[in-house]
């Protein structure tokens, strides 16, 4: 997988001569501007920093075709890990095939597992494969509540999240790697939470996504208000690290407002 590392690597050098540019920019500044406009100044080349960073990663994204190979890798580790089971309550397929018909990235290899285990969790990883553990099956009533949280997984992959953030990890490891060593890079942090940020985003396609599949919107403000209450149980403090949606940032009752003022 050359094409990875040599776009990787080039991603890296391109936004190191970004940053160092930048950062020449605050050094030069005449004091006076310092004095009298510091805040702005560097609130403004903290955003031009991050518009550049989210440019470069998409001039630099990896092909689907490369994406794909590292989440079929990334799941044969994962699946070692966990026990799959066969689907219970919801009849899941055909609920991810009804959403399926809506999603924009059509050459991932979008698929999802049945992980059983109590935890009251869903995840995605690179590539387009997501985990649903029994506890989440249970812990919900209606086919619009899961079938949102379905919606919300495609999205971290339909919104690049997932590859995003193992290109994040490749480059902050300094090094210049090979497929095997991005493979082990995404391994590491795929437990790793989203930014709150990714999480809003994943919300509001899921619920495009919804919508569009002939789903209620009030699924998803039914699971967050069940999930209300599973954190003041849970204690967001002591949350899983892989746990999708028990959080502290945002909580269930930021993400359930900004989802019933949509649309």
């Amino acid at each position: 997988m050359r094409t990875i590392r040599n776009r990787i690597f080039s991603f890296f050098s391109f936004r190191g001569i970004i940053y160092t540019v930048l950062l020449a920019a605050i050094s030069f500044t005449p004091l006076n501007a310092q004095d009298n406009n510091d805040n702005d100044l560097i609130k403004n080349l903290l955003q031009t920093a991050d518009i550049v960073n989210e440019t470069i990663l998409e001039l630099t994204a990896l092909s689907d075709d490369d994406e794909n190979a590292i989440g079929k890798e990334l799941d044969k580790q994962i699946t070692q890990e966990v026990k799959i089971t066969k689907e219970r309550k919801f009849n899941i397929k055909r609920i991810f095939n009804k959403l399926m018909k809506y999603v924009e990235r059509t050459n991932l290899n979008y698929n999802y597992k049945v992980v059983k285990t109590d935890e009251v969790n869903a995840y995605a990883i690179a590539g387009g494969y997501m985990y649903i553990n029994t506890g989440i099956l249970d812990f919900l009533d209606t086919e619009d509540e899961i079938a949102f949280v379905i919606a919300h997984e495609i999205s971290h992959n339909e919104l690049r999240h997932c590859i995003k953030r193992v290109q994040y990890a490749a480059l902050a490891s300094s090094v210049d790697p090979n497929f095997g060593e991005i493979v082990q890079i995404a391994y590491n942090i795929y437990s790793m939470p989203f930014s709150k940020y990714d999480e809003f985003e994943a919300d509001e396609n899921g619920v495009k996504i919804l919508l569009k599949a002939g789903y209620d919107k009030a699924g998803a403000v039914s699971f967050f208000e069940k999930l209300e209450e599973l954190e003041k149980e849970y204690g967001v403090d002591d949350r899983d690290a892989v746990n999708d949606f028990i959080s502290s940032h945002p909580t269930a009752k930021e993400r359930r407002d900004r989802v019933i003022n949509m649309y």
